[in-house]
């Protein structure tokens, strides 16, 4: 009872996350969802972005990586659209934003995945190292430029 009055949990909160047909809650949900200040219009736009099924667990996740409705929509206009979750925790995690994916797809990688994108942005293989790699004869393969930028490349 102490935790629901210090967070302000009301059954106001309950109703409003079942408006959004998220299914049944519990007394640890309710929490979460005051806690992370996700509601009922939260889950409608991240449903409406193509994440139809989210739990609690990727609402919260979505909360704390700072994800919206906004990039999900961004990731899918370039292309990066996918039903995995992680997934998109992966890309908003290496800090994958479309000026740097726009800048790869722009040097020629226009068929990523999430996977190669955010090996990529860990290893900063951005758009100017794909065109030095290129000039220097690499192959235009993201193992390849890994290997490039970790200097085991041609040895």
């Amino acid at each position: 009872m102490f935790a629901a009055m210090a967070l302000d949990v009301k059954l106001a909160t309950a109703d409003d996350l079942l408006s959004a047909n998220f299914g049944e809650l519990d007394v640890d949900d309710l929490f979460k969802a005051a806690i992370f200040k996700i509601d009922s219009a939260f889950m409608r736009e991240m449903k409406a972005s193509g994440f139809p099924n989210l739990g609690m667990e990727e609402l919260v996740k979505a909360r704390i990586f700072k994800i919206d409705a906004e990039f999900l929509r961004e990731l899918n206009a370039n292309g990066l659209g996918t039903e995995d979750f992680e997934d998109v925790v992966k890309c908003v995690f290496s800090r994958s934003r479309p000026e740097f994916i726009n800048g790869v797809r722009a040097e020629g990688f226009t068929k990523l995945d999430i996977e190669d994108l955010v090996k990529m942005k860990i290893f900063n293989i951005d758009a100017e190292f794909i065109r030095k790699a290129r000039a220097e004869g690499v192959p235009m393969d993201v193992e390849k430029l890994v290997q490039k930028r970790i200097g085991v490349w041609g040895k």
